[in-house]
């Protein structure tokens, strides 16, 4: 066997990693997937990424790319699948959202739910074979509710409030605020009129779990709301045939048990019968897996959010 290539592919960053017997693991990275006029483009950074890592044809045996926004993708994933292909020989290759491979690391190549918050917030319920049901992900505007867009937005909706006179409880968040983005009247306008406003939203979550951690009661309160919709989502992607058992991933819960243990427990009462299970691995981890299922032929495409191109016949 020559070896997996797994890519990670995020508005901040991409990564990739290259595993074999052969030889030593090998790890690259990039900069974040851009948006043009057509929608997000993905296949530069996949061929810079291979190039980075030194691979060619015959070093891979399968591949796998997973990439956030997929379902509005620019390139396409049949032209991330050629252009894999074109460098390394007619591999089967794997293109996928990345809630499948965040979800399929998680869970250690299990079928079941996980729920994945970063700036944005989505869960995904699978057999790993007929059903691959996403729930939320909408977007910070119609949904990603417990992202960390969400908790951001409503930790500066108690701010101006405070700033407003309408609440007298929220000081803390307000002074946050201040101390993060200058005063409101300023802050609004930057909000509207920026393309980012979700990731600038979000980096304010970081404010609002410090403050919750603190015991300040409105933080606290926000994100507490943010893991019961959390487990609405997980609980919404549990559907059958996925069986009971759940995990969490993405950037959010670096926060720790501020977050998972109100998650665990709004879980439990939705779904008495399902355990949450710490992730067992990450994004990376679960485009591997992927890879090696499409060298094996057992993984089926399920457009859009997984597609999959097999080897020469």
């Amino acid at each position: 066997m020559a070896g997996t290539l797994a890519v990670d592919l995020g508005g901040s960053g991409s990564r990739a990693r290259w595993t074999s017997t052969a030889g030593p693991q090998r790890t690259a990275t990039g900069g974040g997937l851009r948006v043009s006029g057509a929608g997000l483009v993905a296949v530069p950074l996949v061929t810079a990424l291979i190039d980075d890592l030194g691979l060619d044809a015959g070093d891979v045996d399968g591949a796998c790319v997973g990439l956030s926004g997929l379902l509005t993708l620019g390139d396409g994933a049949h032209a991330i699948a050629d252009a894999v292909r074109e460098r390394l020989g007619a591999v089967p290759t794997v293109v996928a959202s990345d809630a499948v491979t965040s979800t399929v690391g998680a869970l250690g190549g299990e079928p079941g739910a996980v729920v994945l918050a970063g700036t944005g917030c989505t869960a995904l319920g699978t057999d790993l074979a007929d059903t691959w049901h996403k729930v939320d992900g909408w977007g910070h505007v119609l949904g990603d509710a417990g992202s960390g867009s969400w908790i951001g937005a409503r930790g500066l909706t108690a701010a101006f409030e405070q700033h407003d006179g309408r609440r007298t409880d929220a000081a803390d968040l307000l002074a946050a605020a201040r101390s993060r983005f200058g005063e409101p009247e300023a802050l609004t306008r930057e909000i509207y009129t920026r393309e980012d406003r979700a990731g600038l939203l979000a980096s304010f979550a970081a404010d609002v779990l410090d403050l919750a951690r603190d015991g300040d009661a409105v933080a606290g309160d926000v994100v507490g709301a943010a893991a019961r919709e959390q487990a609405r989502s997980l609980a919404a992607a549990l559907l059958p045939p996925v069986p009971p058992r759940a995990s969490y991933t993405g950037g959010i819960f670096g926060a720790g048990e501020i977050l998972t243990v109100p998650l665990a427990a709004e879980l439990a009462r939705l779904r008495p019968d399902v355990v949450l299970e710490a992730p067992l691995g990450g994004a990376l981890d679960g485009a591997e897996l992927l890879a090696l299922r499409a060298v094996a032929g057992t993984l089926a495409s399920h457009p859009p959010l997984l597609t999959v191109v097999a080897g020469p016949a």
